[in-house]
């Protein structure tokens, strides 16, 4: 149908005319492909600012440059997805952004955020671990084949981590949940019933008297290309020592979901999370004074994760359930820039 429709048009409208009504369609079409490497890294800024939460300031530049990100609503496989994209940089010395577009409400807009997703880090050295400057501080990271590594770049489907659709159990033992009233209560299962997704969690995730939840990150090997060496097998392999809470954690992880641990370098069940080291108990606590952490978003570890600070997270958070309700897949894109 479709060629018998375009050889009438050009036979009954001028060429130049016709090549302009191609041309539409294309620029129609594009929504359903991929952005190219250029128009990622200009969404890159040449400075993030990381001594201070820095979502305002991104955001107002992003904004002033565009009003659209255009990664809601594309065409995908069996339906409508949306995406957040977040840009590593390749030098892992320096810190991300995660962008992403809230379409309805008082929050709409496209938002921009500093985000990282380095990996485990060390001060000393260890074998194979590539170094960096941050600050003049030599710091050593865990490679992307490593469990704790830096996030891999692919795509990844996204979930708030609530308690009305996940099973959460917090990580550590009951003494390291002293005065944690308040996120045992908000991740408490509300009616008892069985919930269609399990996750495990660290209490320094959330942030007392913030409503932010983490995002599950499950690797998509539909969108995703698996690099080099990247197998697809169990990420949590538990040793024979293993403790009887860990193996119950996996085994209801893989009751959820038997795919659960596989992705690249037998990586997956990742989070975008935050942390505790902008809350201002910390930032008061004199056992904390001049951390590190504190003064630079930088040095913090991600462990595989992806970092937000908590006003971002919360952000994150009604952008994927507005964009679920609106029946759309919510994604993840993680992209890593030679910039």
């Amino acid at each position: 149908m479709c060629p018998d429709f375009l050889n009438k048009t050009a036979a009954s409208v001028p060429k130049i005319i016709f090549l302009c009504f191609v041309l539409a369609l294309a620029a129609c079409a594009g929504r359903n492909m991929r952005r190219t490497p250029e128009a990622d890294a200009r969404l890159l800024p040449s400075f993030i600012p990381t001594d201070r939460p820095a979502m305002g300031e991104l955001t107002a530049e992003l904004r002033s440059k565009t009003n659209s990100l255009g990664l809601n609503g594309l065409s995908g496989e069996g339906g409508q997805i949306s995406r957040a994209l977040a840009l590593l940089p390749r030098d892992r010395a320096r810190a991300g952004v995660i962008n992403f577009e809230i379409e309805a409400g008082p929050d709409a807009g496209i938002y921009q955020c500093e985000t990282l997703g380095r990996g485990a880090t060390s001060d000393t050295p260890v074998t194979g671990w590539p170094s960096g400057l941050i600050d003049g501080v030599t710091i050593y990271y865990a490679p992307q084949d490593a469990p704790d590594g830096a996030t891999v770049p692919g795509v990844y489907d996204a979930r708030n981590i609530t308690p009305d659709r996940y099973e959460i159990a917090v990580l550590g033992g009951p003494g390291e949940l002293a005065g944690e009233e308040e996120l045992l209560a908000g991740i408490k299962n509300p009616d008892g019933k069985p919930k269609p997704y399990f996750s495990a969690v660290y209490k320094h995730w959330y942030n007392k008297g913030l409503a932010a939840a983490p995002v599950d990150m499950i690797w998509n090997q539909a969108y995703s290309k698996r690099g080099p060496g990247a197998n697809p097998e169990y990420f949590e392999r538990l040793p024979a020592a293993a403790s009887p809470e860990a193996r119950a954690r996996q085994a209801a992880q893989l009751a959820h979901n038997p795919r659960y641990y596989y992705g690249p370098y037998g990586r997956s069940g990742l989070a975008v999370h935050t942390d505790r080291w902008d809350a201002p108990e910390r930032r008061a606590d004199p056992r904390y004074a001049g951390r590190r952490e504190i003064k630079d978003f930088r040095f913090r570890d991600t462990s595989g994760c992806l970092k937000l600070r908590p006003g971002c997270l919360l952000k994150l958070n009604k952008f994927i359930s507005e964009q679920e309700k609106l029946g759309r897949q919510v994604q993840i894109e993680v992209k890593e820039i030679e910039k």
